[in-house]
């Protein structure tokens, strides 16, 4: 099987791809920088170098694949040319137009749990994009991870630079907030998967981890690694609605998958 992939050298992406091949499968990785992102695999992956957001680009991507796993997006903008609805939106939709040109038979989507409540810009657009899915004239699979976990990930990367480099912490309304994260090796082996299977088919899944925990039992076990143990200050919740806000309201960088 060959497998068009986005968004492959991400948290998620990486393992993704790790899995697709080991089970024996051909990957086309879609990027910008392609020729030079397909040197972290030693075989089996092909660049095709194209921008979601540019159509003209994406013309031939998907030709010859039995799959596309679209995994590409944002979680913060970068104004003008950069938004959830150019990217996460009118992206997916080209990318959907271009598998549908290349009669693909499946499309795997990955979304984000709590897309359908759409309670932020970001979670909005995923649902957008998650209904032009499911016009996919094929057969589509739309996953929704939990937070991920993993190296560069948006939760415990950040958390962990926080502890080790801010004399104090901001933790989002208290850090009781419950949440079920996943580990980005199984989130990246469940995508191969879904990919490869036929069933199941033309619906939304849910993807999280074993263990469910707070913000707190995490920077608990961060301390206890670390060795440090600096002072936490609560942070209203429309302060940091995402990782990523807090990250720049803090001046602190973290990865973003585009």
């Amino acid at each position: 099987m060959l497998v068009l992939v986005t968004g492959g050298t991400g948290v998620v992406g990486n393992p993704a791809i790790d899995h697709l091949l080991e089970r024996g499968h051909r990957v086309r990785l879609l990027s910008r920088n392609a020729e030079e992102d397909v040197r972290i695999w030693e075989e089996g992956v092909e660049p095709f170098p194209a921008s979601v957001s540019d159509a003209a680009s994406l013309r031939g991507a998907a030709e010859g694949c039995d799959a596309v796993l679209h995994i590409a997006g944002i979680v913060r903008e970068d104004p003008p040319e950069v938004t959830f609805t150019t990217v996460n939106v009118e992206g997916t939709a080209k990318l959907i137009e271009e598998a549908r040109r290349a009669n693909v038979s499946r499309f795997v989507y990955v979304s984000s749990l709590g897309a359908e409540r759409g309670e932020s810009e970001y979670h909005r657009s995923k649902h957008a994009a998650e209904e032009l899915v499911r016009e996919f004239p094929g057969s589509w699979l739309i996953v929704r991870p939990g937070n991920v976990y993993g190296p560069g990930d948006e939760v415990v990367s950040l958390l962990m630079k926080m502890v080790r480099t801010l004399p104090a912490i901001p933790v989002v309304g208290g850090g009781d907030q419950r949440f079920q994260p996943v580990w980005a090796e199984d989130l990246g082996e469940a995508l191969a998967l879904a990919v490869e299977r036929d069933e199941p088919a033309l619906q939304a899944v849910e993807i999280a981890g074993p263990e469910v925990t707070t913000t707190t039992d995490i920077l608990d076990r961060i301390e206890v690694i670390t060795g440090k143990s600096p002072p936490r200050i609560p942070v209203p919740e429309f302060l940091a609605q995402t990782g990523t806000n807090l990250a720049e309201l803090l001046g602190i960088d973290v990865p973003v998958n585009s």
